[in-house]
């Protein structure tokens, strides 16, 4: 019996294929397209035919995928209602995942790069030791103004109290400003003498080596011309150690071979591993000064920058012992943020830009240049205490006026000083281009005074007399540091795997998912093609 009935089953369904056969060529035979090859196809059933296509394939896509949801949207076995709910279910994930996905992607490109800490136990040995420059609260030698007031001429009807202002003129006070008349006083009488105004401040300035009496680098006793050179600061003639920013240096010629090509670093910790310095203000050699006390302001700052207002500075008085601790912060940028557009990173690399007179780009040496360019724009001139390579002429004692009023400027940001609140806050861009260090080495201090003891100069007969030094000492105060990473906000590989997490947290999407729905929409129609072909 189950024999004849299978016989049956398969009879019938023989049957209904036959069936299904006839009826299909007799349609074909009514269809004039088919009847006659040359009558084409009407768009609108090519459409539907198109429409039907994609439809069967969403169809298979929805009941075989993976992605959350899709499956209810086509299961026979649930009410028309569930199928709208999920229609709409999924509809709502795929538009919050897209707002989810431009969000991380706006957030990325709105802050492309990111600062962290990379490690708080950086060896400070890889971190260059500091610049130190010291500028004495006197700029003028009193034995040298007096020594020239014997020297220099004067021109008919001028007397020698016009000496001394001319002396005080190399201050450069930003107080007040200096009648014309005296200016020409001044010119014809360093036109007499065949001087400069440069010159006659370097002429003026205290000497270093008569400043600074005794170094002591790492322990051990070195000459103190071996170590400090002069240069024209801001601050005037100041001695600087350790400072490499300037395209030349001004060590005497014998032992310039010496000096090393980078700055000098440290291997330890502490005041016996650093720089010791006795100093000595002669006070009796005052002659023109902007304090009211006796001692020395102390420029911490980076080997390649400047020394200007933006240096940790402290103040050093006589009589005193002082221990200045420093705190190295390094900061440096991954190669991936030197690939990076420099309108994305928004900071630049030391070579990346030349600079007047100075080797590395800085933001503090791009901010000089900035305002020396403003003085240059201002009086027509370059200011003494500048780099001049010969391309720009040097102010002399006629544009002093002008100078006067361009230092100003070197306390400012803006160009503009009464640039109001409003404006200032609307400012986007930095002045002159100058655009923040992608490395830099930041050096935080602190200081500790106490009273010097006159008895270690007992036994010391070169030092019999020093009864205003100062002693000085600065140094790491620790073998380990911080060190901050500068990298790219997200990489290919993060920007995958945040978009991925998005998607795939809300609706299970993954690549396998994506390539499903190509494979229904381009392959899969292809393999039915051939297998229907076989």
């Amino acid at each position: 019996m189950a024999f004849k009935k299978r016989r049956i089953f398969d009879l019938r369904q023989v049957q209904a294929q036959q069936m299904a056969t006839s009826t299909t060529t007799s349609r074909r035979r009514s269809d004039p397209s088919h009847n006659n090859p040359q009558n084409p196809i009407h768009p609108e059933h090519r459409l539907r035919k198109i429409g039907e296509w994609f439809s069967e394939n969403m169809r298979n896509y929805c009941q075989t995928t993976s992605l959350h949801g899709f499956s209810y949207i086509t299961r026979q076995d649930i009410s028309r209602k569930e199928r709208w709910f999920w229609l709409i279910v999924v509809i709502l994930a795929i538009i919050t995942s897209v707002v989810l996905v431009v969000v991380s992607w706006y957030w990325s490109q709105e802050t492309p790069t990111v600062t962290v800490i990379e490690s708080s136990h950086f060896p400070t040995w890889n971190i260059p030791f500091p610049a130190v420059t010291i500028c004495n609260f006197n700029k003028i030698s009193k034995n040298k103004a007096l020594s020239l007031l014997e020297q220099m001429q004067l021109p008919v009807g001028v007397n020698k109290s016009e000496l001394h202002n001319l002396f005080n003129l190399t201050l450069l006070p930003v107080d007040s400003l200096i009648s014309n008349s005296s200016l020409q006083i001044y010119d014809r009488i360093l036109s007499l003498n065949n001087l400069t105004l440069t010159g006659l401040t370097q002429q003026l300035s205290p000497d270093c080596i008569d400043m600074i009496s005794r170094c002591i680098w790492k322990g051990i006793n070195t000459r103190c011309d071996s170590l400090f050179q002069r240069i024209d600061t801001m601050e005037g003639q100041c001695c600087t150690f350790n400072y490499f920013g300037g395209i030349t240096n001004n060590f005497p010629e014998k032992i310039a071979y010496q000096v090393p090509k980078r700055p000098y670093r440290v291997t330890g910790c502490g005041y016996p591993t650093g720089l010791s310095v006795l100093l000595n203000p002669m006070i009796s050699d005052y002659y023109g000064t902007f304090f009211s006390g006796y001692g020395f302001r102390l420029l911490l700052h980076d080997a390649y920058n400047f020394p200007d207002e933006n240096s940790e500075t402290k103040v050093v008085t006589t009589t005193r012992e002082s221990f200045v601790r420093i705190n190295p912060e390094s900061t440096y940028a991954t190669n991936d943020i030197r690939r990076m557009d420099l309108s994305l990173r928004n900071c630049l690399f030391g070579s990346e830009r030349t600079m007047h007179g100075l080797k590395r780009y800085s933001f503090i040496n791009c901010m000089f240049e900035c305002r020396v360019r403003m003085t240059i724009d201002l009086c027509g001139c370059l200011p003494p205490y500048v780099f001049n390579n010969g391309s720009f002429k040097v102010c002399g004692v006629r544009e002093t006026n002008c100078m006067i009023h361009s230092k100003r400027l070197f306390s400012h940001a803006l160009a503009n000083l009464n640039f109001s609140l409003s404006i200032v806050r609307d400012t986007e861009s930095f002045p002159c281009g100058c655009l923040p260090d992608c490395q830099s080495n930041h050096y935080v201090s602190e200081s500790t005074t106490g009273r010097l003891d006159m008895s270690y100069f007992a036994n010391r007969p070169t030092y019999s007399n020093a009864t205003d030094n100062i002693l000085l000492h600065v140094f790491f105060s620790d073998l380990m540091s911080t060190r901050y990473r500068t990298d790219i906000f997200q990489n290919w590989l993060s920007a995958l795997a945040s978009f991925g997490g998005l998607l795939g947290l809300i609706m299970g999407f993954s690549i396998v998912t994506a390539f499903e729905f190509l494979y229904f929409l381009t392959f899969r129609p292809v393999f039915n093609y051939i297998n229907r072909v076989e």
